[in-house]
Parts: structure tokens; C-alpha cells; sequence
């Protein structure tokens, strides 16, 4: 950025608030800053963000800085201090949306299994998901006689097929001719 023969007396103006001034700084400044808060911007906040919100914000800080706060030499002084705030701004926002429930990209952890193997733990279901899912098992067990009720209770704890055969005392064939029963049904 080239140094202006007037930046101080532009800068000065911004900060005393004359509009002449402060149009012709921020049509200066603002592809700068708007191109830095891009830079930043997380993937999962820019749809959720309009950068210029980010470059108004930044606008709306600096002036409400006081004047003898801070001193700029050189436009690329201004420049460099503006990109900071920017950063600062987008690194805000993002520990503010992140750090909630709704947005925590953390919040489906790896839990070590018996085994020693790492899983995804989901997100324990809703009471409505509940409802819904007894609802199906309900209509599901209705459309076999009820003698077959045990047999599928047993699958649904997770058994071997060996188990259901020997706790329900049928054989193991007939534990197989009810799971391929269930099957159809389910895929229809």
C-alpha cells in the first residue's frame, strides 16, 4: 500500500468523524480487511456470516478506540493493526459458536470398547426416537405368532443364535428360519 501524502490528515478526520474522511478511508481499507476476515473464517461459519458484518464490527472498534490510544506512521501500520482486529473478531465468534452444544464439533468423543478398540459414541436418541422405535417393534413382533416373541426379544439383546436356540429351547434352524423371516419383513 503506498503511502498517501494525506493519510494523517485522513486519519485525523476519521477519528474526528468527518464522513468525507471516513467514506474515503474505509472504500481504502475495506477489500483489506474484508480479504483478512475471509482468510480466517472458518468453513463451518461461512454460512452462517457475511464478512462485511465482520468488517463493520472491526469499523465500529476502532473508532470507539480513543485517538491518542494508537498512532500510525504508515497506511501499512493502519493495515496491519486493522487485520489484527479482524483476527481477533473471527477468532471470537468462532470459540463463541464452537464452544455451544448445537455447534460442538467435539461432541461425538471416541470411547475405548472392551476390546481396546475406539468407537464413535452417538448422541444418546430423544424420547421421540424412543417412542418411534418401540412403536416399530411393536408392529414388527405382530406380525409373528406369539410364541416367536422370546426368539426375537433374544436377538434384539444381542444373542447368538445358538443362545436363542438353547434358552428358548427350539432348534437352531428354526432360530434361522425366524431371523430370514425377519429380514424380509424388514426390507419391505
Amino acid at each position: 500500500m503506498e503511502k498517501s501524502p494525506a493519510f494523517p490528515e485522513l486519519l485525523a478526520g476519521f477519528r474526528a468523524g468527518d464522513s468525507a474522511s471516513v467514506k474515503a478511508l474505509c472504500e481504502q481499507y475495506a477489500p483489506f480487511l474484508r480479504a483478512a476476515v475471509r482468510r480466517q473464517l472458518h468453513p463451518g461459519l461461512r454460512t452462517r456470516f457475511d464478512s462485511l458484518d465482520f468488517v463493520q464490527d472491526v469499523w465500529a472498534s476502532f473508532l470507539a478506540i480513543p485517538a491518542e490510544r494508537y498512532t500510525f506512521d504508515t497506511p501499512e501500520a493502519l493495515l496491519a493493526f486493522l487485520n489484527r482486529m479482524a483476527h481477533n473478531r473471527v477468532v471470537e465468534v468462532f470459540r463463541q459458536r464452537f464452544e455451544t452444544q448445537k455447534d460442538d464439533i467435539t461432541r461425538e468423543r471416541a470411547v475405548s470398547s472392551e476390546d481396546g478398540s475406539d468407537q464413535i459414541r452417538a448422541p444418546a436418541p430423544t424420547a421421540s426416537q424412543l417412542v418411534i422405535a418401540d412403536e416399530q417393534w411393536e408392529r414388527l413382533c405382530g406380525r409373528f405368532p406369539e410364541g416367536h416373541r422370546t426368539i426375537l426379544e433374544l436377538l434384539r439383546d444381542g444373542h447368538s443364535y445358538e443362545d436363542i436356540a438353547q434358552l428358548s429351547g427350539v432348534s437352531l434352524s428354526t432360530v434361522n428360519r425366524i431371523v430370514r423371516r425377519l429380514k424380509e419383513l424388514t426390507a419391505s
